[in-house]
């Protein structure tokens, strides 16, 4: 990207909230009124979308459908946790090269791709992951904190998730530990992993996989009843930008919360958006399994499990599968 083009973008998306005109653009870059307009002009032909009102300016709408390395350093540039964002086209999987880049990058970082051609989960499962279909990430926090204070780390982030997309109007629910539901069915997984030693976590470094735009063709034939996207649910598509924007700017929040405060202090919130309540479900952890009926969540994060029998158990990470009559 010309050094114009990264210059006028950047003002017109720290101004994106309002109508800016080509004088004042000029004006507040030293630049030829005519050497904006043609700036714009070649934006609009790369995928850009600006809505231009006579006598008031241009307001960018929209960005190109590709993530693109010059506009993600815009977009945390005000971000209060981290500092570099790399961004690739495709990659085995961002975990793999968040781990890599960690071994040179102890600040806070965030690894983005466009395609993942062996995106993993929990248990080490599949996670299909298209071009331009989702989000597909991994956050690296320096947290430095004792090993029994990251229990809750997956329940302070499932409700990020969660609120992110309840604010483009679908229903999101998490499935304890690290799921998102909409409807009842899979839209996010995420997976956690930490480095330390014996003072405790020196690093958290969390995937998050996010299906934003899929149709139901998009999915393996195996997952068509089973998964779903934003898009599918509301109806519409979702500007992946803006919503990658909006969902680090709630992460941060989260995570300060998650430094700041207890588990207790959310509890309750965490309660209302689960999906779990008052339903038999299939808890697997380990060798141990059950049929039971999900009745608490402990302070420290652990699932209090009541099953068919009556008796009570405690999982810290369990996988959870619906009981099939």
């Amino acid at each position: 990207m010309s050094k114009y083009k990264y210059k006028i973008l950047s003002y017109l998306y720290d101004h994106k909230e309002s109508y800016v005109s080509g004088q004042h653009i000029a004006e507040q870059l030293q630049i030829s009124r005519t050497a904006v307009w043609k700036t714009i002009e070649s934006l609009k032909d790369e995928g850009f979308v600006f809505d231009s009102v006579q006598n008031k300016g241009y307001k960018l709408v929209e960005f190109p459908d590709v993530w693109d390395n010059n506009l993600m350093q815009l977009m945390i540039r005000k971000s209060d946790y981290f500092s570099t964002i790399y961004v690739d086209h495709e990659v085995t999987s961002t975990q793999k090269v968040a781990h890599e880049k960690l071994l040179d990058n102890s600040e806070p970082f965030i690894v983005i791709s466009e395609v993942q051609t062996a995106g993993r989960g929990r248990f080490n499962r599949v996670w299909d992951s298209q071009g331009k279909k989702g989000l597909w990430m991994s956050l690296v926090f320096n947290p430095h904190i004792p090993f029994a204070k990251i229990a809750t780390f997956n329940l302070f982030i499932s409700l990020a998730i969660a609120e992110t997309m309840r604010d483009y109007g679908v229903n999101a629910t998490v499935k304890w530990p690290n799921d998102i539901y909409i409807n009842d069915r899979k839209v996010c997984g995420f997976l956690t992993e930490i480095s330390g030693d014996s003072a405790g976590v020196h690093h958290i470094i969390c995937g998050i996989g996010i299906n934003l735009n899929h149709m139901p063709a998009d999915f393996p034939e195996e997952l068509q009843t089973t998964a779903t996207s934003i898009a599918l649910e509301r109806g519409r598509t979702v500007n992946r930008y803006a919503f990658f924007e909006a969902l680090y700017q709630q992460i941060e929040r989260s995570y300060n919360q998650f430094m700041t405060l207890e588990f207790s202090d959310i509890k309750e919130q965490y309660k209302a958006y689960s999906n779990i309540w008052g339903r038999t479900l299939r808890y697997t952890e380990g060798k141990k399994q059950i049929f039971g009926e999900a009745v608490d969540i402990k302070d420290d994060g652990r699932l209090i499990v009541r099953d068919e029998a009556g008796n009570t158990h405690q999982f810290i990470s369990a996988d959870i599968e619906m009981q099939v009559d």
